[in-house]
């Protein structure tokens, strides 16, 4: 009898731990993070992302289970890939604008009210993710909006340079608000502005050449994803033809650019990070304020000037 019953504890007991287990599994959450495509700034924001939630006591594979998708820049492919994110996440995050509003539709026909992060985004409000910083529902993030205009300046600083391009992806919305604003700076500084809108990433490389045939002497390259993806092919020509191309974002500059006010891509994902991190710990989402990037340090690429042997100004050096 005392053996039965002593086999009937070790059954319970095992119950009871195997139930443990159960509510401890529960407690994991799912982090679903959709990348609109590979390339060095979007990376380091992704990055970013996962290493603020680490400080903040949230470790991948241990209490949260994050789960990355990257589409690689196919529409289709991202919208698919953000329902099933939608649907089997705890908390979702884009880095960029198209990956951002996809994961908010995806929710919202879910029927859902799941926690949307975004970041990498020049305009939430304009590419309609929230309503302002303060009213966003169920959608918070980091902007990557910089000083366009304080980076078109830079090219007064240069003699001779009266003429310059802008390259960007039309279909971005973020390229497009940028365009608007380099356009307007270019209007302020006397400066004329060539036009070097493209649909498609294949266009890069003969987009650029076209608006070299135009005279240009500088070309101003904006947070554009398809563009920061490319700017190592295009390096070489922009050394070859001395075009000072200023760029918004510090990958860009490093990967073929010359100088820029440029957003850390790092910091901004760390920021969206620490957001997600009050947010798994119960903070309400409506109580957190969307976010603006207001470090811009100047970056400069050394390697370009002594490339082309143009002469760094030495203001900018000095300051750099």
């Amino acid at each position: 009898m005392k053996k039965t019953l002593g086999i009937v504890a070790l059954t319970i007991l095992g119950s009871l731990s195997m139930l443990a287990s159960c509510g401890s599994s529960s407690t994991v959450k799912r982090i679903g993070i959709l990348q609109v495509a590979t390339h060095t700034a979007l990376d380091a924001d992704r990055l970013g992302f996962i290493s603020a939630l680490e400080e903040e006591g949230f470790k991948d594979g241990d209490n949260i289970k994050i789960t990355v998708q990257n589409p690689q820049g196919d529409t289709a492919t991202e919208n698919s890939m953000a329902t099933s994110l939608a649907t089997n996440s705890d908390l979702v995050f884009g880095i960029a604008t198209s990956s951002s509003l996809a994961l908010k539709t995806a929710v919202s026909d879910l029927g859902k009210t799941t926690p949307v992060l975004y970041s990498a985004v020049t305009s939430p409000v304009d590419a309609g993710l929230i309503k302002s910083n303060t009213d966003h529902g169920n959608v918070v993030g980091t902007s990557d909006a910089g000083p366009t205009a304080k980076n078109i300046a830079l090219f007064k600083k240069f003699t001779g340079i009266k003429k310059i391009g802008i390259i960007y992806n039309q279909a971005e919305k973020n390229s497009q608000i940028q365009k608007d604003e380099c356009e307007a700076a270019c209007t302020d500084l006397g400066l004329t502005l060539v036009d070097g809108g493209f649909t498609s990433a294949s266009e890069v490389s003969s987009t650029l050449s076209g608006i070299i045939g135009q005279g240009i002497q500088g070309l101003f390259v904006p947070t554009d994803n398809t563009v920061a993806s490319n700017m190592s092919s295009i390096k070489e020509t922009l050394i070859e033809k001395k075009i000072v191309t200023i760029c918004a974002d510090k990958a860009s500059t490093e990967a073929g650019g010359s100088l820029g006010y440029t957003v850390d891509y790092t910091i901004l994902g760390q920021t969206t990070g620490k957001m997600a991190a009050k947010i798994l710990k119960g903070t309400d989402i409506s109580s957190i304020d969307c976010s603006l990037s207001d470090s811009f340090p100047l970056d400069i690429n050394e390697s370009f000037f002594t490339a082309t042997g143009i002469a760094i100004p030495s203001d900018l050096k000095e300051g750099a």
